[in-house]
């Protein structure tokens, strides 16, 4: 969200940042670009963490609702404020708790959302736990006597989410696979705003490529690093590449999984924790190929990313990494198959021509379509169309 504000200003908008006190703002701060910020005072009470049987996964679920029923009073609280201002657009991201913020339910300003998350998998009414033990009869007991506590924030969230974003008046999205997503979980079309890179930044550096292949996000089941894992594993021992995963951020249980699978396949494996983005531009320069195997990313920046600092991409074609890498120019794409996907990253590794040509145009391909520049001049559209709109009512 950043680069969006930073090129908004740049181009002689005012900006104001509204957010609850829940949010990080130490990351990524606005600060530098924002007129001024405030912030809203949200005390969520979370998940119960005392273990009651028999109550704790309801206890759990009044504590939730509760916190839904507080964000609703709070975006109402805050639009009605933003609704005395004299603001000609509101312009509002995704929300960690309902995803979509209850302040669009409540706003008389014409407002748009940009949507990050849009997947029908991550939208649609989900339990928030499954019992692996339902085959035994205890098991299917307990499941039958939680599952109410277990269904009713979801459904809460989710009608609650639902509503939030029919209010908007334009909704954004990062990809035409995301779009498709939303209006599969929800029916509301959105526009598609890709978001974009710093080319100045993330650029070819002309260092010569170590024998590693890196990999960039949380470490986390749905970013399908034990695929690759086990794609890895396919490769000749001594042959085989090292994995690098860049990682700001991990789920401990994920990870010790990873590092026995690693073991077990004889897969060099490390997570690098990094901060500064020059260090990182450093790290995909320095990488033989990216490999990025998320399971349906709706966008995947960092193989955008990837294709900027001239690092050929391969990459399990879904999600939105198959609108991003142009498959046999910019990198190549396969199916979710282990040995596919390592004789794809073969070729990678084996043929420096192939390399050469594959990154060369990814840097093309980034700095034609997905340059932050690009995606304030689609955000500037959109703002235009609904401002004028709304003073031509």
């Amino acid at each position: 969200m950043v680069n969006m504000v930073e090129g908004l200003v740049s181009r002689g908008y005012i900006v104001d940042e509204y957010c609850p006190e829940t949010a990080d703002l130490s990351f990524l701060p606005l600060d530098a670009y924002v007129r001024k910020t405030t912030v809203i005072l949200f005390n969520p009470l979370g998940v119960f963490r005392k273990q009651i049987p028999m109550l704790t996964p309801y206890i759990t679920a009044a504590r939730l609702s509760r916190d839904l029923n507080m964000l609703a009073e709070l975006g109402r609280r805050t639009a009605q404020f933003i609704n005395h201002q004299d603001y000609d657009l509101v312009f509002t991201h995704d929300c960690q708790y309902v995803l979509f913020p209850d302040i669009l339910r409540f706003l008389h300003t014409k407002s748009l959302h940009y949507c990050h998350a849009a997947t029908h998998q991550s939208l649609r009414v989900q339990t928030m736990n499954n019992d692996q033990s339902r085959t035994r009869l205890l098991g299917k007991v307990k499941s039958l006597y939680y599952s109410p506590a277990r269904q009713v924030y979801p459904y809460l969230r989710y009608r609650q989410a639902y509503r939030n974003l029919n209010a908007a008046q334009q909704v954004l999205t990062n990809s035409n696979f995301a779009a498709a997503e939303l209006k599969k979980a929800t029916a509301i079309k959105a526009q598609v705003c890709y978001l974009g890179v710093d080319p100045i930044q993330f650029r070819p550096l002309g260092l010569p490529r170590d024998r590693f292949v890196l990999s960039v996000g949380a470490v986390h089941y749905h970013k399908g690093y034990r695929f690759l894992i086990r794609s890895l594993a396919q490769f000749p021992e001594k042959k085989r590449p090292a994995l690098v995963i860049a990682a700001n951020n991990s789920d401990p249980a994920e990870m010790g999984i990873l590092r026995g699978l690693a073991a077990e396949k004889k897969v060099n494996f490390t997570v690098r924790k990094i901060n500064d983005g020059d260090e990182m531009v450093k790290l995909y320069n320095r990488a033989a190929a990216f490999v990025y195997c998320p399971i349906r990313e709706p966008w995947g920046l960092a193989a955008v990313e990837a294709m900027a600092c001239g690092t050929p991409v391969v990459a399990v074609g879904e999600g939105g990494v198959a609108e991003s890498v142009v498959n046999g120019e910019t990198g190549l794409l396969t199916i979710r198959d282990e040995k596919l996907f390592a004789d794809a990253l073969k070729q990678v590794l084996f043929n420096p021509e192939l390399a050469a040509r594959l990154g060369s145009g990814g840097v093309a391909r980034v700095r034609s379509h997905f340059t932050w520049e690009k995606t304030v001049d689609r955000l500037e559209t959109q703002f235009h169309e609904l401002v004028h709109e709304h003073r031509a009512l």
